[in-house]
C-alpha cells in the first residue's frame, strides 16, 4: 500500500522535471527563450510572402482606431526590414469608408516607418489592394460572363436593341 503513494510521488516530481516545449513561433509579446531550430526556415518563408504582400489591412490596427494593434506592429517591424533591403512600398488595404480614419491610420503607419530609420516618401505608404499573382484573365472572363445580364430578346435594328446612329 505505501508503494503506490510514493510512486505517484516519483511520477509527478519526474514529470516536472521535462523541459518545456520548443516553439516555432514567438509568444503574444516578446521573445520566447525556447526558439526551435526549424524557426529560422520559416521566416524566411513568411519574408518572402511579405515580400510579395507588402500590405497592411483593418486586421493590423484596433477596431475604429488609428493606433496598430500588436499584429500591426510586428508586421510593420518586418516590413521596416523588408523595406530597407528590398524598397518598395507599403499597400493599405482598408475597408472602411471613414476617410479621417484612413488618413490617421497612413499617417499611423508612417510614423511607425519613419521611427524604424525608413525614409517615408509620398509613396511609400500608399492606399492599394494586397499584392500577388492577380487573376487570370481567362477568369476575369469567366466571372464577367456569369455575371453580365442575359438578353432574352432577338436581335434587330427596331425599338430598344437599335443601334446608336453613328
Amino acid at each position: 500500500m505505501r508503494i503506490l503513494p510514493v510512486a505517484l510521488a516519483a511520477v509527478i516530481v519526474l514529470s516536472g522535471c521535462q523541459q518545456p516545449v520548443k516553439r516555432l513561433n514567438a509568444p503574444t509579446h516578446g521573445e520566447s527563450e525556447n526558439v526551435s531550430d526549424l524557426r529560422t526556415n520559416y521566416e524566411h518563408m513568411v519574408d518572402n510572402a511579405l515580400l510579395a504582400d507588402m500590405s497592411v489591412s483593418e486586421v493590423h490596427f484596433l477596431p475604429h482606431r488609428a493606433a496598430l494593434s500588436a499584429l500591426g506592429e510586428e508586421r510593420l517591424c518586418r516590413l521596416a526590414a523588408i523595406l530597407e533591403l528590398y524598397g518598395g512600398s507599403v499597400r493599405l488595404s482598408l475597408t472602411t469608408t471613414d476617410e479621417e480614419l484612413i488618413a490617421a491610420r497612413t499617417a499611423t503607419v508612417r510614423r511607425f516607418l519613419e521611427h524604424a530609420g525608413i525614409a517615408v516618401t509620398s509613396t511609400t505608404v500608399r492606399p492599394d489592394l494586397p499584392g500577388g499573382p492577380g487573376l487570370r484573365a481567362e477568369d476575369a472572363i469567366v466571372i464577367l460572363k456569369a455575371a453580365a445580364p442575359v438578353s432574352t430578346a432577338k436581335s434587330g435594328n427596331s425599338g430598344d436593341n437599335a443601334a446608336p446612329a453613328k
